[in-house]
């Protein structure tokens, strides 16, 4: 919400219309510059009339021409029922940092509650306002609340406007009056039915604030009373505290004589009629009074409206709870298990962790191993689930916890059946977001398991469900996921922009390990879309995020990705081993083995292509990689395995390199993947060689060309019916090259099935080859291949040694 709203002018043709008219105690009140009383009182039989000076007051003081004779206006409901200086702070706090929360606020939710005050005044002191504040106090402050107040803004030019019925006086406090005169409102037309029937139930009401949604749950149908709640805002018998919330002035108010209506509310909320996620903060008081009473419906309550406590948009709401039921029970145990959620959702696994093993029940139980697996420690959070007590019934929870643990593990078999099992235990128990987050597991499992088609529609009925639950957390993680299917697929520009999309959720949640996940996918779209500068943008950024939450697992992938990228930082093959023996670390401590799996295979790899590197190094780790993905059941990296493997023989082999996303992947047998990379071998390349040192001008160089089919291509196998096939040769530089016309070849290895050509540059530099390969039957084009030499001139000279014919060699 903006730090300088205010109410509408109640009645603006009447009163002062400029600082110049008013009188000399409220004129220098206004001015941050005179040395008036901090704290102004109005005061008077007329709440109406005091409130109507107010709000012209606080109009004057934020529209004053001139920055320094300008306030920035904090404008502050107080409820009557539930005056705590905390949570007024907190809602100061709120406004005057624009709703965006500090470390500070972070830190407070796992603190003990009491001592914070002193905390708050401080950071209400270093919000970036403009110039002083002002902050006014809508409703009947007690003495203590001035108090407070007159903490917040000693010593400051900022002031705090409070307003009351009498006069009143506190110890210690530089408090001035101001008797508002006047004989109240004229009386209006009569109401209709429906407005008297819910003014009367909003003056009985324990609550304070409310929408239209809330007013609705509490005077159901909701038709009729949408429209008596227009016809009180319109008459203005309801006063806005804030864009779209409205309460009763205290003259209508009386005590509520029983909690008949806030049952009503319960109802609404329990029964899914009610908006929670518009509604949310009035719901959050009917929970503090829930558990003030020790009303058992009030752990149900908790556990729906969760996820509107849930990242940096609820923070604040969920510390003025915390607070306010501390100060009237003097604990917050109900609520400290969502407090240690909320420090996860934000990217704090770790001092949640902390927290909820202090709490020891088995919901935190479950939820440490929630959050050790958010700080990417598998084998922790899986010992963690297995010393949960078994109950009567399957716990959800516990099972699609357990199966998203063995899709980040890599180690699928199993997993599955869990989340079947757990959409069954939510659905028995009515939990529907427990269910959504089962369905989102399994559409990652789907995803790993290559089915795109059905991890995409799992996905989304996930999403669905996430937004009808107002749970952001489970959106930005679905809407991630999604990006992650389209890259798969292969469709860059929509995975591009689903990622982004969810990036902007994970930062309007303030999730710091969901961007850092969303940087990490960013950057295997950016590089399977030809742009790898911004891919090692990406993963730099991915890497400090998730070292900083820190998340182990996240910061293995990232490292990894950044020893494979190419020209990530100029790598050299040392650079590039220490990033894998360091992302090696890392799987190891998170007990990731897949990751480790691939790690190895990209280590073998690197030593296969150094030439210095003795071959049974390279063998010992390739072996190492097979035995890895064995163990696992990933038939998708031991093909990968294979194929690279194959290789040993001839370090200068241009293998083909896996793809990034492959190790998305773990296959299972018979699995038909139509998407994203294709399995290793299955495609043919072609390699060519040039046969001399250097090209000169004038001089015929020899180029081999040969059709090199994969280990899995269905024209490797000795007794194959290898199809004829043509290759042509076109110069795009001046050069000549014989034959001019197409040779037939046999895709095959060896060298008699390929074919040669004489390459002659009439000049010095780079020059450009196009090979053009057609199936000779149907004169199909199969592939085209462009290359290039750089040729020195004929009386001598040293091409570039970085791209000379030896780059061919190995291209």
């Amino acid at each position: 919400m903006d730090g300088n709203w205010l109410p509408d002018d109640p009645d603006p043709s009447a009163g002062p219309r400029a600082a110049a008219d008013l009188p000399p105690e409220l004129r220098a009140f206004i001015r941050p510059d005179d040395t008036s009383p901090a704290i102004l009182e109005l005061y008077g039989p007329s709440d109406a009339d005091t409130y109507a000076l107010a709000v012209r007051l606080a109009r004057l003081a934020r529209d004053a021409p001139g920055s320094r004779a300008r306030f920035q206006v904090c404008w502050v409901p107080v409820g009557a029922a539930d005056v705590v200086p905390d949570v007024v702070l907190l809602r100061v706090f709120e406004r005057l940092w624009a709703g965006l929360p500090s470390q500070a606020v972070y830190d407070m939710l796992l603190a003990e509650p009491g001592g914070l005050t002193e905390t708050l005044i401080r950071e209400c002191r270093l919000a970036p306002t403009e110039g002083p504040f002002l902050v006014v106090l809508d409703g009947e402050a007690d003495v203590e609340l001035l108090r407070v107040a007159a903490r917040l803004v000693e010593g400051t030019r900022c002031r705090v406007l409070a307003m009351s019925g009498v006069r009143r006086s506190a110890t210690g406090v530089a408090l001035a009056g101001y008797e508002v005169s006047g004989g109240g409102g004229a009386v209006g037309p009569e109401l209709s039915k429906p407005a008297t029937r819910l003014m009367h139930r909003l003056a009985s009401w324990a609550g304070d604030e409310a929408d239209a949604g809330v007013a609705a749950g509490l005077m159901p149908p909701r038709s009729r009373t949408l429209a008596a709640f227009r016809e009180l805002r319109l008459r203005g018998l309801l006063r806005e505290t804030r864009p779209g919330w409205y309460r009763l002035p205290p003259s209508h108010r009386r005590a509520p004589a029983t909690t008949a209506l806030d049952r009503t509310l319960l109802a609404a909320a329990l029964d899914g009629s009610a908006d929670l996620q518009e509604g949310a903060d009035a719901y959050a008081d009917l929970l503090v009074r829930l558990l003030r009473s020790g009303n058992p419906d009030g752990e149900t309550l908790l556990d729906r409206i969760e996820p509107q406590l849930l990242g940096h948009q609820s923070v604040f709401r969920l510390l003025r709870m915390k607070q306010s039921l501390w100060q009237h029970t003097g604990g917050w145990e109900p609520l400290r298990t969502v407090a240690a959620v909320a420090v996860r959702e934000i990217g704090r696994p770790l001092p949640a962790a902390d927290a909820l093993a202090a709490i020891g029940s088995p919901h935190a139980t479950l939820h440490k191993a929630v959050a050790e697996r958010c700080a990417g420690l598998l084998r922790e959070a899986t010992a963690t689930l297995d010393g949960i007590p078994d109950e009567t019934s399957p716990n959800g929870w516990v099972l699609h916890t357990r199966a998203a643990l063995q899709c980040d593990m890599g180690v699928l078999r199993g997993a599955e059946k869990l989340l079947r099992s757990a959409v069954e235990a939510h659905q028995v128990r009515g939990d529907t977001r427990g269910e959504a987050w089962a369905i989102h597991h399994y559409g990652r499992l789907r995803l790993a398991r290559g089915d795109l088609e059905e991890a995409q529609k799992r996905l989304e009925a996930a999403r669905h469900m996430f937004i009808g639950l107002g749970d952001r957390q489970g959106r930005a993680w679905t809407e991630t996921e999604l990006g992650r299917v389209q890259l798969l697929y292969g469709s860059h520009p929509e995975a591009l922009h689903g990622l982004r999309k969810a990036l902007a959720l994970h930062l309007s949640n303030g999730d710091a390990r969901g961007k850092g996940w969303t940087y990490l996918y960013l950057t295997l779209t950016h590089e399977g879309s030809g742009d790898p500068e911004q891919a090692v943008r990406m993963v730099r950024m991915a890497e400090l995020v998730l070292r900083e939450v820190p998340d182990h697992l996240g910061a293995a992938w990232a490292q990894h990705y950044r020893a494979l990228l190419p020209f990530a930082d100029r790598a050299t093959s040392p650079t590039a081993t220490a990033w894998l023996h360091s992302a090696m670390d890392r799987f190891s401590r998170a007990g990731c083995l897949h990751g480790l799996a691939w790690n190895t295979l990209e280590l073998a790899d690197l030593w296969r292509r150094e030439a210095w590197s003795p071959a049974a190094v390279a063998g010992g780790l390739y072996l190492d990689a097979q035995r890895r993905f064995e163990d696992i059941g990933d038939l998708w990296g031991l093909r990968w395995t294979h194929s690279l493997r194959a290789h040993l023989a001839d370090p200068a082999a241009r293998a083909e390199r896996a793809p990034l996303t492959a190790r998305h992947l773990v296959t299972e047998p018979g699995a038909e993947f139509t998407g994203g990379p294709l399995f290793p071998g299955t495609r043919s390349r072609v390699r060519l060689t040039l046969h001399d040192d250097r090209s000169t001008t004038g001089t015929a160089s020899r180029i081999a060309l040969r059709i090199t089919p994969g280990l899995d291509h269905p024209w490797s196998g000795t007794t194959a019916d290898l199809p004829r096939l043509t290759a042509r040769a076109t110069p795009l530089t001046a050069a000549d090259v014989e034959p001019a016309h197409a040779v037939t070849l046999t895709p095959s290895p060896r060298d008699p099935d390929g074919a040669e050509f004489l390459f002659t540059p009439r000049r010095a530099g780079r020059h450009r080859l196009l090979f053009t390969i057609e199936h000779a039957a149907t004169a199909t084009v199969l592939q085209q291949v462009e290359t290039y030499i750089d040729v020195i001139d004929g009386e001598g000279g040293t091409p570039d040694t970085a791209l000379s014919p030896e780059a061919l060699r190995r291209a």
